[in-house]
C-alpha cells in the first residue's frame, strides 16, 4: 500500500541521509529541546527527570476529503535526555507550546511516534528494511502510554547513540495546530548499579508498517517470533486501534502461558483507544531461546478495516 511504499522510502533514505552526516533537527527545533530540558530537568536523590519536545510539528486543518494530517516524518539524530545514562521511565504526551496536552478536545491526535537508537541491531527486525532505523526502543499511540521499569533496570544511552524518530500525527480540527511531541524521561548515571533492558518489538505485521486487516466482528490474529532474545521480561505494553480489544503475548512452548495481557480502554464510541494497560515485574516472565512467543491482535469491529495495528514492545533484561 502507498503508506507502506512511504515508510520504507523513508527509512532507506536513512542511510543516504546519514552518510552526509545530515542532522535533521531544524534550529528552531534543537533551540526548543534544550530549553525545555534544562527548564525541566529536576533531581531526586541520583535519578533525575528530564523533560524533551521534539518539533514543532504543524498539522493541516481537516477538509470534507478527511483530517489533516503529518505523515510518517522521519527525524535523524534527535536530541536524547542524556549522553551517557540509564533511562528508567518514558512518558509520552503530545503538547502546544504553552505545555498544555493537545488532546482530540482540540482535535489533535497523536497516531504513533516511534523512537530508535541508529547503531544497535533491532532485535526482530535487524535484517529487514526496517532494520536500517536501528533498534526500536519506545513508542506511542494517542493512548500516550508511560512504562517505568522495576527498580534497578534501565536502558543504556551511551554517548556514541544516534535516535532517530518517525511521527504520524492527525487533525480533526478546522484550523492547523502547531504541537510538539514531547518525552518526560527519569534517568540515572551510567557509572549506577543498574541492569540493563533489551527491547523485543512483537507486530502482527512484523518488519512492515504495522498494518494490518480485520474482518467485522471479533477477531484474533497471530504472530509467533522464536526467542532470539533470552531473558528475564520486566515491562511490556501494548498498542492498538479503535474497536481493539487488546493484545496478548504467550508462549507457547510452555502450554500457551500468558505472559501479559495488554488490554484496551476505548472511548464510549469505540473509535479512540483512551489507555492501555502494561505489565511490570520482577519478572513478568522468562523466555529462553528457541521458545515460540505468539502475538495475539485482539479486535471486536463493527465494520471491516484494513489500517489496524498489533503491536507489543517487551523489555529483556538477559541472563
Amino acid at each position: 500500500m502507498a503508506k507502506a511504499r512511504t515508510v520504507r522510502a523513508l527509512v532507506v533514505g536513512l542511510v543516504v541521509a546519514l552518510s552526509g552526516v545530515v542532522a535533521s533537527d531544524s534550529a528552531v527545533e534543537a533551540a526548543s529541546a534544550a530549553k525545555t530540558a534544562a527548564a525541566s530537568a529536576t533531581t531526586t536523590a541520583a535519578e533525575s527527570t528530564r523533560t524533551v519536545r521534539y518539533g514543532p510539528y504543524t498539522i493541516p486543518a481537516a477538509t470534507s476529503a478527511g483530517p489533516g494530517t503529518v505523515d510518517n516524518t522521519l527525524k535523524l539524530m534527535v536530541r536524547r535526555p542524556c549522553s551517557d545514562c540509564y533511562i528508567t521511565s518514558f512518558t509520552p504526551d503530545l503538547v502546544f507550546e504553552d505545555g498544555t496536552s493537545a488532546t482530540m478536545m482540540s482535535g489533535a491526535m497523536l497516531h504513533h511516534f516511534v523512537m530508535a537508537s541508529q547503531w544497535r541491531r533491532d532485535a526482530t527486525c535487524g535484517s529487514a528494511w526496517l532494520g536500517l532505523l536501528g533498534e526500536r526502543f519506545f513508542a506511542s499511540g494517542d493512548e500516550r502510554t508511560a512504562v517505568r521499569f522495576p527498580a534497578g533496570y534501565g536502558y543504556r544511552v551511551r554517548w556514541y547513540d544516534s535516535w532517530n524518530m518517525l511521527v504520524d500525527l492527525m487533525n480533526m480540527g478546522t484550523t492547523p495546530q502547531t504541537v510538539y511531541v514531547q518525552v518526560t524521561f527519569t534517568v540515572r548515571p551510567s557509572w549506577e548499579s543498574v541492569r540493563s533492558v533489551r527491547p523485543v518489538w512483537l507486530d502482527i505485521d512484523q518488519c512492515g508498517d504495522s498494518e494490518y486487516s480485520i474482518p467485522a466482528g471479533e477477531s484474533d490474529t497471530h504472530r509467533d517470533w522464536t526467542v532470539n532474545v533470552p531473558g528475564n521480561i520486566v515491562a511490556m505494553l501494548g498498542h492498538v486501534h479503535g474497536h481493539g480489544v487488546g493484545v496478548e503475548a504467550t508462549n507457547e512452548s510452555l502450554g500457551e502461558q500468558s505472559i501479559c495481557n495488554s488490554v484496551a480502554t476505548l472511548a464510549a464510541d469505540q473509535h479512540h483507544v483512551e489507555s492501555m494497560s502494561t505489565c511490570i515485574g520482577d519478572p513478568v516472565a522468562s523466555i529462553r531461546t528457541g521458545q515460540t512467543v505468539r502475538l495475539h491482535s485482539k479486535y471486536n469491529s463493527t465494520h471491516p478495516a484494513d489500517d489496524v495495528m498489533g503491536i507489543m514492545l517487551g523489555y529483556v533484561h538477559g541472563t
